[in-house]
């Protein structure tokens, strides 16, 4: 590591051009700080993980496609699993979980969504074995949208009967009322409701629907607040149910205001770039301005942006008082005090904290003082210097050629080496790697055939190879609020945290290049503690390092053996035999489980005659899935409104009815056309079929009512094999011999996407399919032409192409967007 150069860094004087050389921290100092930062490094794991999903909005009986990437990692660490759990995010059940194999820090996954999952907003969970501590090293956590496309026997729905603020007797009235297209009543209907958390939930309780099939609610208002503010219902009828879900109003007048003073504080007598942000107690930003007082006289009017971000500069006084007064009728009787006034305290002061190659900066204090300089990521110091802090301020440049790309710190430390001002930038932002997605046409024709051409650009204009994962979805299955990118989740959310809603964080357009410096200002001095960084030692290194394996046990007649057992294990068709230790114990390595897609690992164990013989299996996942699953904060997004409103589209775009997506045509009577003809099988006894493009078990039509059962001795495509010659169960093998004692769900192998080819084969009937193409992992040659093709399928509208994936030595990201018309 290369620290504390002075070559690469000149200091000059604000007021003329002679520059100064810089001196280095005292030795000990020094090298105390880079041990520290050592330490630091050690005791915080760097890698990434982050999962490129096909979309954001899903349907029941539909697949989820993704590729998972594992960036700065550590490759002599094994990661060679990556368990996926989906979260329901009101009541954190877990509704699906899968493992996948991992190889060269990369996963491919595929899960299909039941006919039972209930629309609603839920989390993908994704974390590898690597374990510190006991805990997962690397976790990812992706919201997506499901929406139930069958159509509910009765409809649902809750509304407000009041609209006080504050109701007289403390209860809110909401009334449900259920109804059916033809003259049934919902009469009596049991309804099952809850409001808050479900699973702490300050109101909740079972009723009955009265004789309209309606039922009126007193939902206490004292319960309510913004983060628990969910009121809903269960109706069960017959055979049949559905859900209705509303938020109720939380009224508050008082925003929520925060001061960040540019570098942490302010310092009397030294200018100052102050941020501030405005938000409602719901956490939606507030697009607001007000009013602010210096010893209770008006000194300036400022304002926030419609992400609810603003700043001003602030000449300030130490024995003088400083207040906002937020302007608008609502906010009339709310005062925000600044921070405190500290004196000769440092400050930083940076114009453009998005540099390239240089960075420029002052240091002002209200007297010359010595301090310590200090430009680091967290991980490594690049230079440590000392300077001067003026009243007049002195300027600092400082060229970056041996700082990485991504956010780094300047930190300022006084005298004594405690730290006093700090402040975020972005380093060689523009030196970027840039995608090239170019398709044939902007508009095709239904069932017409797409071709993408795809260039990979390093940061010097050049062409580059990479690996990336390419989706293409219908465009309003991909929801802006819940959406992912590699570049801005690697370099801004998984250093600063969760950001303000924006379609693109790391754009290059004038807007763009504002939001991030507005976040970088105030979201840097709360970002990181500096404390916990110098006061870092070697115990703190000391960490359990471990990786998940599956155990187990073989008792008779529940007491340990005396000798060692025999095991069986069956997978892919193949039997494999193993021993026990004497006392009946055994671990199974990860590689041991896995298997191809939809298949289990069978366990047997011999028993002989008047034996009891018990398997006892330990699933290391499952304690960690529910601890993940009950303690994650789901994302919480909130879309700006007119006038300061704010909606909670998580809630509003939930369940308070079943909605049937736009272009998705499924009937509510089951008819030949969309659910096969009554009596015909379309697989055979082991559940293996063949879709109508000759696809052994292809994931795109499950139910599918062209599919015929598979037939021993045939010629299919299977797992990218043209010419597979089916041998007999692939789904569910038949029973070996012998005495099943358990049966382990596999670590699989994702499958094959298979887009249609009506080339080939060009069904009648319409397909409405939202993810027209899907690719795992593509090799991008630097050498040659790298070109991907498909077809449109019946849908009309936008579809969006997604390409997403890593290079030598950094990530890339690009999209475009093409038409598809009847």
């Amino acid at each position: 590591m290369k620290t504390r150069s002075v070559l690469l860094l000149i200091f000059s004087c604000l007021l003329c051009a002679t520059a100064v050389k810089a001196q280095n921290i005292d030795k000990n100092f020094a090298d105390s700080l880079v041990k520290h930062f050592d330490y630091y490094r050690l005791k915080n794991p760097q890698s990434v993980l982050f999962a490129h999903f096909d979309k954001t909005v899903y349907t029941n009986n539909e697949n989820v496609w993704f590729t998972a990437y594992l960036l700065n990692s550590d490759k002599s660490r094994l990661n060679d699993v990556l368990s996926t759990v989906l979260v329901k995010d009101n009541d954190h059940s877990i509704a699906l979980e899968e493992k996948f194999v991992m190889a060269d820090d990369i996963a491919f996954g595929n899960l299909f969504l039941p006919d039972s999952i209930q629309s609603g907003d839920y989390s993908f969970i994704l974390y590898t074995n690597e374990i510190y501590n006991g805990k997962p090293a690397n976790i990812f956590v992706r919201p997506i949208t499901v929406k139930n496309t069958d159509e509910p026997p009765f409809q649902a729905s809750l509304n407000l009967l009041d609209t006080d603020k504050f109701p007289a007797d403390g209860k809110r009235k909401v009334r449900l009322v259920t109804s059916t297209k033809g003259t049934t009543i919902v009469s009596g209907a049991t309804v099952s409701y809850y409001a808050g958390d479900k699973a702490h939930p300050f109101f909740s309780g079972q009723v009955k629907t009265d004789h309209a099939g309606q039922y009126v609610f007193s939902v206490p208002v004292g319960g309510v607040s913004t983060s628990n503010n969910v009121f809903e219902a269960k109706i069960s009828f017959g055979k049949g149910s559905n859900t209705a879900q509303l938020v109720l109003p939380v009224y508050a007048d008082v925003p929520q205001i925060k001061f960040y003073p540019e570098g942490g504080n302010l310092s009397d007598g030294v200018l100052s770039m102050v941020g501030w942000e405005a938000k409602n107690l719901a956490g939606a930003p507030l697009e607001m301005r007000g009013v602010l007082y210096k010893d209770d006289k008006p000194e300036d009017t400022i304002y926030t942006n419609s992400y609810g971000i603003g700043k001003f500069k602030l000449y300030p006084q130490m024995h003088s008082r400083y207040y906002l007064r937020p302007l608008g009728h609502n906010f009339k009787d709310s005062v925000y005090a600044l921070p405190a006034i500290k004196f000769n305290q440092p400050v930083i002061a940076i114009e453009k904290a998005i540099a390239n190659d240089t960075l420029n900066l002052i240091i002002r204090a209200k007297n010359t003082q010595k301090v310590f300089v200090v430009v680091h990521n967290f991980r490594n110091v690049f230079y440590d210097f000392e300077t001067e802090a003026t009243r007049r301020g002195k300027s600092v440049k400082v060229i970056m050629d041996e700082l990485p790309r991504g956010i780094a710190a300047i930190t300022v430390l006084d005298s004594l080496h405690r730290p006093c001002a700090e402040r975020l930038f972005f380093a060689h932002f523009t030196h970027r790697n840039s995608l090239k997605i170019n398709t044939d046409t902007d508009h095709y024709k239904k069932r017409q055939k797409v071709t993408v051409d795809l260039k990979l650009l390093n940061a010097d204009g050049k062409v580059a190879g990479g690996l990336v994962s390419i989706a293409c979805i219908q465009a309003n299955r991909y929801e802006i609020k819940k959406a992912m990118d590699i570049e801005s989740y690697c370099y801004l959310v998984d250093q600063i945290g969760r950001l303000p809603v924006k379609e693109q964080y790391m754009g290059t357009s004038g807007g763009d290049m504002k939001y991030l410096e507005d976040i970088l200002l105030i979201k840097g001095w709360r970002r990181y503690t500096w404390p916990e960084l110098v006061n870092a030692a070697p115990r703190d290194t000391l960490r359990r390092e471990d990786t998940l394996f599956f155990s187990g046990a073989l008792t008779r007649w529940g007491k340990p053996l005396k000798k060692p057992g025999n095991l069986l294990m069956f997978k892919d068709s193949s039997a494999i035999a193993f021993k026990t230790d004497a006392t009946g114990r055994f671990i199974m390595t990860s590689e041991q489980l896995f298997t191809h897609e939809q298949k289990d690992v069978k366990l047997l164990a011999n028993s002989g005659a008047g034996d009891e013989v018990k398997l006892t299996l330990n699933d290391p996942y499952e304690k960690i899935d529910d601890s993940l699953a009950l303690n994650f904060h789901p994302f919480k997004t909130i879309t700006r409104l007119p006038g300061g409103a704010a909606e909670d589209t998580e809630n509003l775009l939930g369940t308070q009815r079943i909605i049937q997506l736009k272009q998705v045509n499924i009937k509510a009577n089951k008819d030949d056309l969309t659910y096969g003809a009554a009596g015909i099988a379309r697989e055979n006894e082991c559940g293996d079929y063949v879709c109508k493009f000759n696809i052994l078990n292809c994931p795109n039509h499950r139910d599918d009512p062209a599919n015929r059962p598979a037939v021993l001795g045939q010629t299919y495509i299977y797992m990218g094999n043209s010419y597979y010659r089916y041998a007999g169960c692939i789904i569910h093998e038949k029973q070996p011999a012998g005495s099943v004692i358990d049966t382990i769900s596999g670590i699989h192998y994702s499958v094959e996407f298979y887009p249609a080819d009506y080339s080939k084969f060009n069904p009648i009937a319409p397909e409405y399919v939202s993810t027209i193409y899907w690719n795992h992992l593509l090799k991008l040659s630097p050498a040659s032409k790298n070109t991907v093709s498909f077809y449109a399928s019946d849908i009309i509208g936008d579809f969006k192409i997604i390409v997403q994936g890593i290079t030598r030595d950094d990530v890339v990201y690009g999209e475009k967007t093409f038409t598809v018309v009847k």
